[in-house]
């Protein structure tokens, strides 16, 4: 809409300010101004998007990336690394997710762990992990390593006590 004499016009309405026509629009007045400067229309700058938004065509409709991803059951973190990684969006959505095999395989008293975490965590002994790997990186055999018995304290005739 054409604007004459600072006075705007927006919506059938006539605005005698900018920060008038950013009360009634919700829009911040320095956004509006930096908008109307630019030379965008009074509509397009009065409107409320988000311009760094990349939007996508999904079955005919425009659709946000998070949108698309829910549609699909995707993590949009994933398809938004791969879509980096230079992936076309349907390559992105319908690769499956691939699961790094991480940890190295561990038998402790004869059962097959797939990591020294997870054994840790299925003695309870998740608070002694660091303890554990210090012993394995000195070369404790594995069963060993994981054997935490109870310290028995000295009780010899030999120390003395203070009274």
């Amino acid at each position: 809409m054409p604007r004459h004499n600072n006075v705007y016009h927006y919506d059938d309405k006539t605005f005698s300010s900018i920060k008038a026509l950013a009360a009634y629009t919700g829009i911040n007045e320095k956004t509006l101004t930096a908008r109307l400067r630019r030379g965008m229309s009074m509509e397009a700058a009065c409107q409320k998007q988000l311009f760094n938004c990349t939007y996508y065509m999904d079955g005919g409709i425009v659709k946000t990336l998070p949108q698309v991803c829910i549609d699909h059951g995707k993590d949009a973190g994933l398809v938004r690394n791969r879509l980096k990684r230079n992936y076309s969006l349907n390559k992105a959505l319908n690769s499956p997710k691939k699961i790094a095999k991480q940890g190295k395989p561990i038998v402790v008293n004869g059962i097959l762990y797939n990591s020294i975490a997870e054994a840790a965590r299925k003695l309870g002994l998740s608070h002694k992990e660091g303890t554990i790997r210090s012993r394995l990186r000195a070369g404790w055999s594995n069963n060993d390593a994981f054997n935490f018995e109870a310290k028995v304290e000295n009780t010899s005739s030999n120390s003395m006590e203070r009274v």
